[in-house]
């Protein structure tokens, strides 16, 4: 009796913290200038930096200014400056001290050390606090239970690209982005234990998260980022449940007996209400598995967040994920309807974005990023209020480029949901693509389309490529375990993904880099 009520106080207390930033976000009622404070704030907070006098950030008084200013970037631009302060050099990106160095891996490069500042942080959880307030508040039985959060074990280490840090590197779990308070808090709610992302052996770390899990009847939140990650969890309990069931209670042996040999997780986990994970683009087909193992629990898609930004919330009145106004100043690359691979020449702000059309997003951040292509797609589905509802799509930068096809994974995504095919992922080889997921018919079918980007088609009509083969199983465990291993990202962490450029076993791969600017003095 008393550890539920614990359990429901912290719940409530940290729901209840967060209601404040939930109202901010929704009384936002004049986008382009509630952005353009933003911007502002960012501007002359950074107006000391290196950074900000090379661009004449104390003398700029508007968007144009800004634009006129500085370029816009990829990951590359910052490369010499993260090497600066990894060193220990201050001031270099923003006048704020970089505390902490996240790693994200890139599509065909080393991890990326993104810098995090207090007020980078705090962006992130004004983004953080809206969801968690509007989750509570929408499914406040959600408070008398444990949550289990992504808790993943990190590779053995990330590859930097040869940067030796002075800056830590790394948050240990999903809660440093809350902050001291929120974290211990939600420690007291937690089914599985921080202390199992130690665990470098996975199979240990799977039994610990197993084990814990079966424990906690009370679940009543799932919170992780690849769907897959908790489906694996599950074939894992059923497989070993005579080894599992035997670290917990008799009591709990005898409920959990029948319901893992029938797969009947509603019985396993009866106050378990909503499981929230990636559920678009490529996550779709892996988040309607999960859904179908719950018929009665809510899956709710997570809004689009990077380890460089926080993009969008998902909010259940709005129907979806709507941007995270108060996280950054976003700008939006347009998209050619008619070719996704096409170099946008069109950019807007996030009042100018239109129903049903594409764009490639561009963050400025509390953390040093200033127009930033962050290279992932939204398509806007609509709008709650002021706030467009963003979908996600794909990546731009993820492109495979074997012998100048281009094809990006954006493209390869609207091909699949024209054709209605899930499950399905596109596997670069040294002279041609796999299907992997699809018959040949199938394959043919997308062959057809994918030859509407003309390089792909100069490609085939002169031979370089042979045509696309098709292979009946799915590669994304044997890819995701792969990522783990080679890059040091956490498990679940890995995004499916449907066009795999660094293949399975033998093969090639490839890739196209945006054109760079020179951001800093010196640095090219």
């Amino acid at each position: 009796m008393i550890g539920r009520w614990v359990t429901q106080a912290a719940n409530t207390t940290i729901a209840t913290l967060y209601a404040g930033e939930l109202r901010r976000l929704l009384a936002i009622r004049d986008l382009r200038h509630a952005q353009q404070d933003l911007l502002h704030e960012i501007v002359s907070r950074n107006a000391g930096s290196e950074f900000g006098r090379h661009h004449r950030f104390g003398v700029m008084r508007s968007l144009a200014d800004f634009r006129e200013a500085v370029p816009l970037s990829t990951w590359d631009d910052y490369d010499p400056a993260i090497r600066r302060i990894a060193a220990g050099e201050p001031g270099v990106l923003t006048c704020e001290r970089v505390r902490l160095f996240e790693p994200s891996s890139g599509s065909a490069a080393p991890s990326k050390l993104v810098p995090y500042t207090s007020g980078l942080r705090q962006q992130f959880q004004r983004g953080v606090k809206s969801w968690f307030s509007d989750l509570f508040q929408t499914y406040p039985g959600l408070a008398r239970g444990r949550s289990y959060w992504s808790i993943t074990p990190v590779g053995p280490h990330p590859e930097t690209g040869g940067i030796d840090s002075v800056v830590p590197i790394g948050f240990e779990e999903d809660a440093d982005y809350l902050g001291p308070v929120a974290k211990r808090l939600l420690g007291s709610v937690l089914a599985v234990s921080s202390e199992v992302a130690s665990l470098t052996d996975i199979d240990e770390f799977f039994d610990a998260t197993c084990q814990q899990l079966l424990a906690a009847r009370d679940l009543s939140l799932v919170s992780i980022w690849n769907p897959t990650l908790f489906t694996i969890i599950l074939d894992r309990m059923r497989s070993r449940a005579d080894v599992l069931l035997g670290h917990l209670t008799p009591r709990r042996r005898r409920e959990l007996a029948g319901p893992l040999a029938d797969g009947d997780f509603a019985a396993v986990w009866p106050q378990l209400q909503v499981i929230s994970c990636w559920a678009d683009a490529s996550a779709a087909a892996p988040a309607r598995e999960l859904a179908a193992r719950f018929p009665d629990v809510v899956i709710q898609p997570k809004g689009l967040l990077a380890t460089e930004g926080f993009v969008s919330v998902p909010l259940e009145a709005a129907g979806g994920a709507v941007l995270s106004a108060r996280s950054h100043f976003f700008e939006f690359l347009v998209l050619d309807p008619t070719d996704p691979s096409a170099e946008p020449t069109e950019i807007v702000t996030a009042d100018e974005l239109e129903p049903d059309r594409r764009y490639a997003v561009v963050l400025t951040t509390a953390g040093g990023l200033y127009r930033y292509r962050l290279g992932d797609v939204v398509e806007v589905t609509g709008y709650h209020g002021a706030l467009p509802v963003l979908r996600y799509v794909g990546r731009l930068d993820r492109v495979s480029d074997l012998v100048g096809e281009k094809l990006n994974e954006a493209f390869v995504a609207q091909i699949l949901e024209e054709l209605d095919l899930n499950a399905v992922v596109l596997v670069a080889r040294s002279d041609h693509y796999e299907a992997h997921g699809v018959s040949a018919e199938q394959a043919g079918s997308i062959e057809a389309r994918l030859r509407r980007n003309y390089h792909y088609d100069y490609a085939r009509r002169l031979g370089q490529l042979g045509p696309l083969v098709a292979r009946p199983n799915h590669p994304f465990d044997d890819w995701s375990r792969l990522e783990h291993r080679s890059r040091g990202s956490r498990l679940g962490d890995v995004k499916p993904t449907v066009l795999v450029m660094r293949s399975i076993g033998p093969g090639a791969s490839g890739s196209v880099a945006a054109p760079t600017a020179t951001l800093l003095p010196g640095d090219n």
